[in-house]
């Protein structure tokens, strides 16, 4: 909920003509035109989601505006423009109504304009303290998200709190844990290949350049993904690289000539990725992001991990899992088989990289 406040010395409004694109059902009867000395103009205008919770809130601000700039009435006019993610007319008229209610039982006197209509008004204000105050209601967490996720369009516009994704109930729900330094991110990342090696039956990781770019203490890291594809052999392993970056394509080379018969019998997976400012860890029950700082040269990996995060659930990692194909793999190359495919894809991508280097193009004229 919006309210857009005014204390007003003097104010007007005059109904013009009604609305064309709301439900004619919750167009209210005209009014006269209507005058109003020193009280409080209040623009409301409801949003998805608005309940008693910001009913309340609402109410609550009144009273600390009072306490402000005295109490005096309220002149309520309804005002649609305020938000893009303004609620359905239907909800918008009974919230309102609810609000004069709410207000009158608190002692105001409240003037509600009719809902619906293109107003000429005008309005003089004191321009003191208070004079012009704006304020929004967000409601809960749960509201917030949902109300971003809609504007996305993950979510349908009329979906309700209670039908949020099971995976974005995590976000909500503070699940995230937020890993402040490079050696708690490191330990994460250990402690989730070390639940591979206990895990029975076939397990599987994915992964994205995680900490290729990185120095000490990588090699821990490294040292351990390695034993898991020298001694699990019910272990898969899907690793995917920039291979623009030369030391990504060294680290994909090294991995096809030093496990042949882990990549020829598809236990371990390699593919081109385009991301470059992202490290990712990926089990079938947790994830990692791992952040890197800014690169001290443009266009050159990050490499060393600034902080990350990490989450410990089934539904929250199997919706990663279709995420990590469509937005991680580069669908151009998809799964790189053999040496043969990787070096065509270095190839292709060293070209690239070099015809979009400033000043080639002077060159090549």
């Amino acid at each position: 909920m919006i309210l857009d406040c005014y204390q007003c010395s003097s104010c007007y409004f005059e109904d013009k003509e009604r609305s064309s694109r709301i439900d004619p059902d919750t167009i209210s009867s005209t009014q006269p035109r209507m005058a109003f000395r020193n009280v409080m103009l209040i623009f409301v205008c409801v949003e998805l989601y608005d309940d008693k919770q910001e009913l309340k809130q609402a109410a609550d601000e009144f009273e600390l505006l009072s306490g402000l700039i005295g109490k005096r009435p309220i002149v309520l006019c309804p005002n649609v423009h305020l938000s893009i993610d303004k609620a359905p007319e239907k909800q918008a008229v009974w919230i309102i109504g609810e609000l004069e209610r709410m207000l009158v039982d608190r002692g105001y006197d409240v003037h509600c304009l009719s809902f619906g209509y293109h107003k000429k008004y005008g309005m003089e204000c004191d321009g003191n303290v208070g004079s012009v105050v704006g304020r929004r209601f967000y409601g809960s967490e749960t509201k917030q998200f949902l109300r971003l996720l809609t504007r996305l369009g993950i979510c349908p516009p009329d979906s309700l709190p209670e039908q949020l994704p099971p995976w974005a109930k995590l976000l909500t729900e503070r699940r995230l844990k937020v890993l402040g330094s490079r050696s708690q991110t490191y330990r994460i990342a250990k402690q989730m290949l070390g639940e591979q090696l206990d895990a029975t039956g076939h397990s599987e990781l994915w992964t994205c350049m995680l900490f290729e770019g990185e120095r000490q203490p990588v090699d821990d890291y490294l040292s351990a993904l390695y034993e898991i594809i020298e001694d699990y052999g019910d272990v898969r392993i899907h690793r995917a690289m920039n291979l623009s970056v030369p030391g990504f394509s060294n680290a994909a080379r090294f991995l096809f000539r030093k496990y042949p018969e882990a990549i020829e019998s598809g236990r371990l997976r390699i593919y081109n990725s385009q991301v470059s400012d992202i490290e990712f860890l990926l089990t079938r029950s947790a994830v990692l992001l791992a952040f890197p700082q800014i690169p001290r040269k443009a266009g050159s990996h990050a490499g060393e991990i600034s902080f990350g995060i990490y989450c410990k659930d089934d539904d929250f990692s199997k919706n990663l899992i279709q995420w990590y194909r469509t937005f991680l793999v580069d669908a151009r190359f998809g799964w790189i088989r053999t040496e043969s495919e990787l070096d065509t894809t270095i190839n292709e991508l060293e070209e690239e990289t070099f015809q979009d280097k400033p000043g080639d193009k002077s060159r090549r004229e």
